[in-house]
């Protein structure tokens, strides 16, 4: 595995977007008179972490009794060979889904792999060592494997550990550890889950996805929004749109599905977000087209970009379907990386929100069903709306601070 890990080619290593670098490897100054001191710890393994630690901060910082510090665990407090973790999972996100799907599956039922053992040698100086330097009043945790070792450094810094879960359903069982002493969850089932690992039932609520106050809230008065950012692409307000995501790293998958979009014969235009995969973008561009066609890299207006569309196909990561139902838009699914997504497809198919298509003769027709139907597609966006929570990060902000005595 360090063998695979040192092989790795910088182009598939993620890199911190703009917007990231307003909060990571900075403590924000708030006007309170003796302000908490939170620890927000993420790590840029997909866009979801990142995205759920940044609504976060922010709604903490919004309080004024937080001063912020984002953290990236294993690219900021790890060695090697955990420091090539972020680019090993988009490889294998990538390119070799089955091997992720066994590497996750296989970790969660061996009972005997113990995460601390294996991630001890590799992140407990530096978790010690951020502790030490950050001392904070409370650390939360957005992501699964590290929260023993992180429990054990915030108890020796005399903190809370606050883990706030980001997959609807079917947990991997490192998410639960001894030592921590809180847990948010985003459904009922994920606190079954919870409680099922070890967890005891006090110390797990149910509040949501966190997600970012754009997606909370819809500001497009009669549609003027949708029709400069459709513009400002090159896209027609006036025609139908569906917006492809693709997920922060992208899939060879992906470019099939698009590709068939490509070919249909209907008044549509397809716009595809494809994260940081440079090389799928350029495939994109370069595809035969019979409708408008327009691929963009990394972006962060994602909100504004779910609101103009008329349908969203995207993978089962489980912030961006919280972020989608937030928007009120029809979703189809049709890329699922085997693993954490499969949980959150099964949760979200069992409660009508999204459509799957698990193939693109599948996604064709789904697209095509739902471009005919005005009705089928509210009352698909309805379905998903039932799900929403969009004001899930700010309910969790308020909840820790409250534990803490705020």
């Amino acid at each position: 595995m360090a063998a695979f890990l040192a092989k790795l080619s910088p182009e598939v290593r993620p890199t911190a977007t703009w917007d990231e670098t307003r909060l990571v490897g900075r403590t924000s100054k708030v006007p309170f008179r003796t302000p908490l001191r939170a620890v927000v710890v993420y790590s840029r393994v997909g866009g979801g972490h990142l995205s759920a630690a940044r609504a976060l901060a922010s709604e903490l910082e919004a309080t004024g009794h937080c001063t912020i510090t984002m953290v990236d665990a294993y690219l900021e407090c790890g060695r090697f060979p955990v420091t090539r973790f972020p680019a090993a999972y988009a490889e294998l996100a990538r390119h070799h889904p089955r091997l992720w799907s066994m590497i996750y599956r296989g970790s969660s039922t061996s009972k005997g792999l113990d995460p601390k053992r294996v991630l001890g040698p590799f992140l407990r100086g530096g978790f010690r060592r951020l502790i030490a330097a950050r001392t904070p009043d409370v650390v939360i945790s957005v992501l699964p494997a590290i929260n023993g070792l992180l429990a054990e450094a915030a108890r020796s810094g005399g903190a809370r550990l606050e883990v706030v879960l980001t997959d609807w359903h079917s947990l991997h069982r490192f998410w639960v550890a001894r030592g921590v002493d809180h847990y948010t969850a985003p459904t009922g089932s994920a606190r079954e889950d919870c409680i099922r690992l070890g967890a005891a039932p006090h110390t797990v609520d149910v509040v949501g996805i966190p997600i970012r106050r754009e997606f909370a809230s819809d500001a497009d008065s009669g549609g003027t929004l949708r029709a400069r950012r459709l513009s400002e692409i090159g896209l027609s307000p006036r025609r139908s749109t569906v917006l492809v995501m693709v997920g922060a790293e992208g899939s060879p998958r992906a470019l099939r599905n698009i590709a068939a979009l490509a070919s249909v014969d209907l008044d549509l235009q397809v716009l595809v977000v494809c994260g940081r995969n440079v090389a799928l973008r350029e495939q994109i561009q370069r595809l035969p087209a019979r409708l408008p066609l327009t691929a963009l890299g990394f972006v962060d207006n994602v909100a504004e970009l779910m609101r103009a569309a008329d349908v969203l196909i995207t993978k089962a990561g489980g912030l961006t379907l919280a972020e989608a139902f937030a928007c009120h838009v029809p979703v189809v699914v049709h890329d699922v990386l085997p693993g954490q997504e499969s949980g959150n497809l099964e949760y979200v198919l069992e409660h009508g929100a999204v459509m799957y298509a698990p193939d693109h003769q599948a996604l064709v027709r789904a697209v095509s069903a739902l471009y005919a139907d005005a009705g089928r597609r509210q009352e698909l966006a309805a379905r998903g709306a039932r799900l929403a929570r969009p004001d899930a990060a700010r309910q969790i902000a308020h909840n820790i601070l409250a534990r803490l005595g705020i």
